[in-house]
């Protein structure tokens, strides 16, 4: 009786033990990935929303939903709203730079537009009520210039990001290539404006007053520092900056950060200007992603440990059972 009492004790502390070891796909996480169907079904929203307005529907263009993906993954993996890709172009020079031929006055962004935004259990329904919102964003969405467009969806971290660009092609299929920008000193220029450093006073205080096309990646150029150290003392959690704002470029002392409020700019309007930036919305409250597990290695210590209970749980029945029949026990 009290043999099968400790097999029983055993086999349910070995039952325990397993149940704590850690699953090997509890700690897996989503990356970045890019559901295209639902990028075509922002494209079919705008359009609803076009023909609501008498508009024509904007013509879904192959190399428009190349970079309009191509950027949402890249804003998705950084985890900010930016019209800037990771080698500083803007949308107009990536749509260029992809085969289509931007028309109009390529040195204010030519007929090209770019909205983003982004949320956590947004539809594309939900994402163009947003634009609507905005000036700048609900021009796009009802331009009459425009002609063709391309939408690119990514998601990270539960965080849905959603690209659309929009534009009008020349008709006579020109791509005119903006001039690439050299690393030289100090005429870091993006549309042909150099910028020209301050020189910084005797505490060594630096600031930047940013002039029309001037970007974050030219004012870094120009005074010797990274796009990274203007962001972390200006507090940017973006790229864009607008003419007017005042950039600090070097402290007289150690800087403490204060993060800012983000600035966007929509570009296809021929003077860069300061805009709020699009608020993502949130439908449901968002589930927290789960901790990961603690590892085979770390839980070692612990699974021993109640190995070794059992044991001694088991050893200490058998002694009992052995004096009671008045066994020796050696």
């Amino acid at each position: 009786m009290n043999r099968t009492l400790a097999l029983n004790g055993i086999a349910a502390l070995l039952l325990l033990t397993f149940s704590l070891l850690p699953s090997e796909r509890a700690d897996a996480r989503p990356g970045v990935f890019s559901p295209n169907l639902t990028a075509e079904e922002l494209i079919e929203e705008v359009n609803a929303l076009r023909e609501s307005k008498g508009l024509p529907p904007y013509r879904v263009d192959a190399r428009l939903m190349k970079i309009a993906q191509a950027h949402a993954e890249y804003i998705a993996e950084k985890g900010v709203l930016t019209h800037f890709s990771a080698d500083g172009k803007r949308p107009y020079q990536r749509a260029l730079e992809a085969g289509y031929p931007v028309d109009g006055d390529l040195s204010t962004g030519g007929l090209f537009a770019e909205n983003i935004h982004s949320g956590i259990n947004l539809t594309p329904a939900d994402v163009v009520q947003a634009w609507q919102g905005h000036s700048t964003h609900s021009a796009t969405l009802l331009s009459s210039d425009y002609v063709d467009a391309g939408a690119g969806i990514a998601t990270a971290d539960g965080v849905t990001y959603y690209v659309l660009d929009a534009g009008a092609a020349d008709p006579a299929g020109i791509v005119v290539l903006p001039a690439t920008p050299t690393a030289t000193r100090p005429a870091a220029t993006g549309t042909g404006v150099a910028v020209i450093p301050n020189t910084p006073p005797p505490n060594g205080e630096a600031l930047h007053v940013v002039k029309k096309d001037e970007a974050l990646w030219s004012i870094a150029l120009a005074y010797g520092t990274t796009i990274e150290e203007l962001k972390f003392l200006n507090g940017l959690f973006g790229d864009e900056i607008f003419e007017g704002q005042t950039l600090i470029i070097q402290l007289a002392s150690t800087p403490t950060v204060t993060p800012s409020v983000v600035v966007t700019a929509t570009f296809g309007i021929s003077t860069s200007t300061p805009t709020k930036p699009v608020t993502p919305t949130v439908t449901t409250t968002a589930t927290p992603l789960p901790k990961p597990p603690t590892s085979l290695n770390s839980g070692g210590l612990a699974v021993g440990a109640i190995v070794l209970a059992a044991l001694t749980f088991a050893g200490l029945i058998s002694l009992l059972g052995r004096k009671k029949k008045g066994q020796p026990t050696d």
